[in-house]
């Protein structure tokens, strides 16, 4: 009976530890991402804080650490978030000119556009936990984010979900974020981010010699 105390009282203090670890990235990945440029960099920041809770080489939560992570994956978080956002914004426009210009509305263009805009999305999923665990050039990390994409598709679709989901429930019902916005408060950016480490997380803990693979491709 004590052994069995012990243990969940360990299992308890285990999960409380990583929810104010939620708590807090959550704050710091709002707050770094106030200016929108930041926001690629903030992501990264936060998945090297939880793959390293992931791998249990963290031991309680250093500001410190997490202003040095977003400063040290910055640029290329920055460049790729950039890129990403570029790319959103043009295939918006070529669905917005399939739908409301073109007379009739051109299907093919349109369909075309979303799939790129899913493409994008998808690579994206990969692309920030990437650049938080291997030291790569940014074309590398592209280059590898599609190629992951596509070696665990399933895998990345429901990353790609869950994390849409967060942000579409709050915007398509509002009665939802009225009861529970609490929720999106204290965890809308970093339990998605937790869980998609999570599902991500025997390709992000490459044994050495994959590691080495991954960073010269």
């Amino acid at each position: 009976m004590g052994e069995q105390l012990a243990a969940f009282k360990e299992w308890l203090k285990q999960k409380l530890t990583l929810a104010s670890d939620l708590i807090i990235l959550n704050f710091l990945f709002i707050l770094c991402s106030i200016p929108v440029i930041t926001l690629g960099a903030a992501e990264a920041a936060c998945y090297m804080s939880l793959i390293r809770i992931l791998r249990g080489e963290k031991i309680g939560f250093s500001l410190k650490g997490f202003i040095s992570d977003f400063k040290g994956c910055f640029k290329k978080a920055t460049l790729g978030w950039l890129l990403e956002i570029v790319c959103l914004a043009l295939l918006a426009g070529d669905i917005w000119f399939a739908v409301f210009y073109s007379e009739p509305d051109n299907m093919f263009f349109l369909i075309f556009s979303c799939l790129l805009a899913v493409v994008v999305l998808l690579t994206s999923v990969w692309f920030y936990p990437l650049v938080a665990r291997f030291e790569n050039k940014l074309g590398a990390h592209i280059k590898n984010s599609m190629l992951m994409t596509l070696a665990r598709l399933p895998r990345t679709l429901l990353a790609m979900l869950m994390q849409a989901a967060v942000i579409a429930v709050p915007m398509l019902v509002f009665d939802v974020f009225a009861f529970i916005g609490w929720f999106w408060i204290l965890f809308g950016a970093s339990m998605p981010l937790y869980f998609t480490a999570k599902l991500l997380r025997k390709d992000l803990q490459c044994e050495p010699a994959a590691e080495k693979e991954m960073q010269e491709s």
